[in-house]
């Protein structure tokens, strides 16, 4: 009996450790499969914040990209700016191995200080889907560092209910003589002025005076990229149309607005007409449809449109490994479906709806889903045939930031005159190109 009792215990104990063993391995089990599964994280640096509307856009496509591929590197959204120091210092350093955003104007300067890798030979196929003139805005020395991904361009935005009741035909407006006229006839018939004009010290004067430098046959640097070539006949007709012609007719405060002002004062209806990008439309449709917007190409008036694509670009010392995976990702960001997906927009809690901020760049994407979806934004992607090129050179972009904005704007309050400005363009210009 003892010996019986002894024996139960014992197979008791072995019973009791067996049930904890397994408990044991089934609890661990989850943790165990998760780590052979977890996957090492790749960032993605964008140039808006992650938490805006047009980050948290962004993020659905890097979600669908997450979800559909099993690489073993998955792709971490991170906010960002258009700072440019900052993104040297990012790009710079020696362990450098994010995706970045860029905007074009940054890759040649950020390629010809040897920051970023070659992409060449991994998108030779991808090129015929974009419009040349952007690719080319990717190129350095005939070499690719930057791969369009979204953009924008300028359009002429127009108040169909003001241009109703000044009597006047968009059909009539063909050139920029027409365009005056028109202008003339608005602030005759209604109590607003015609158009809204950049003047500050800003970015925007730069891109938005010179898509008239182009269109009056000047151009910003020789074909070559050595000279500055601004000093020129062309473009003093051109600054003196925009300062003597269209000023006159502008917002009252033009000489210290941007970008971002000129669409206030359209969106308040004291103007009739703006130069904006697709956002400048969406703008109006937010704020509750106040008008009818209308949009002229600005090819169909002689001008060249202003562009902005943004490009992905890599880090010169990312890894073999992280770089295959970070093609992988770029080629689907470039991909017709996720192209497709940049016209879904940034959510507006407010108004419970989604508006584009940005278009597509891919030419078959513009063919078939704009065409038929969005043929509202359709007059903005024409512009990618003929841009305006606001930095043409990489240099320029320090000319543009320390001598050309700021002399526009002098020459827009008059003072300084417009040929001094172009004879200090020209040889602080060519300092600056001159530099190795």
């Amino acid at each position: 009996m003892k010996r019986s009792k002894i024996i139960g215990a014992l197979l008791s104990l072995v019973i009791l450790a067996a049930a904890a063993l397994v408990a044991e391995t089934i609890d661990n089990r989850p943790a165990l499969e998760e780590k052979s599964v977890k996957k090492e994280s790749l960032s993605f640096q964008i140039t808006w914040p992650a938490y805006s509307g047009r980050g948290e856009a962004i993020q659905r496509i890097v979600d669908l990209y997450n979800a559909e591929n099993s690489a073993a590197f998955e792709i971490t959204l991170v906010g960002g700016d258009e700072d440019r120091k900052a993104s040297e210092k990012r790009l710079s350093a020696p362990d450098a191995t994010t995706i970045h955003v860029l905007p074009y104007r940054f890759v040649k300067y950020f390629a010809a200080k040897g920051y970023l890798d070659d992409l060449s030979d991994y998108f030779k196929e991808e090129e015929q889907l974009f419009y040349p003139a952007l690719w080319q805005l990717g190129q350095f020395e005939g070499r690719v560092y930057g791969i369009p991904w979204l953009g924008h361009s300028i359009g002429l935005l127009y108040n169909k209910e003001l241009l109703a009741k000044a009597r006047v035909d968009v059909a009539s407006i063909r050139d920029l003589p027409s365009l005056v006229k028109a202008l003339e006839s608005v602030e005759a018939k209604t109590g607003a002025k015609g158009i809204g004009l950049v003047g500050a010290n800003h970015n925007d004067v730069s891109w938005m005076v010179n898509q008239f430098v182009y269109a009056y046959g000047g151009r910003l640097v020789e074909p070559d990229g050595t000279r500055v070539a601004l000093n020129s006949a062309e473009t003093k007709a051109a600054l003196r149309f925009y300062r003597d012609s269209l000023g006159p007719h502008a917002q009252p405060s033009w000489l210290d607005d941007s970008g971002l002002e000129v669409m206030e004062h359209f969106r308040k209806q004291k103007i009739a007409f703006e130069f904006q990008g697709v956002w400048g439309i969406t703008d109006i449709e937010k704020n509750g449809n106040p008008f009818e917007v209308g949009s002229i190409k600005l090819e169909e008036i002689g001008l060249y449109a202003e562009v902005g694509p943004m490009m992905l670009a890599l880090p010169r010392s990312m890894s073999r490994e992280k770089k295959q995976s970070a093609l992988r990702f770029m080629k689907f960001m470039i991909s017709k479906e996720a192209q497709v997906k940049i016209l879904a927009g940034e959510y507006s809690p407010e108004h419970d709806a989604y508006y584009p901020f940005r278009i597509p760049v891919r030419q078959d994407v513009a063919d078939s889903v704009m065409t038929e979806k969005y043929p509202q934004y359709l007059p903005f992607v024409s512009a990618f045939k003929r841009p305006s090129i606001d930095v043409p050179v990489a240099k320029w972009q320090i000319i543009k930031d320390e001598y050309y904005a700021p002399g526009l704007h002098q020459v827009m309050t008059g003072e300084v005159s417009i040929e001094d400005f172009l004879k200090r363009i020209e040889s602080k210009g060519n300092e600056i190109l001159r530099q190795p």
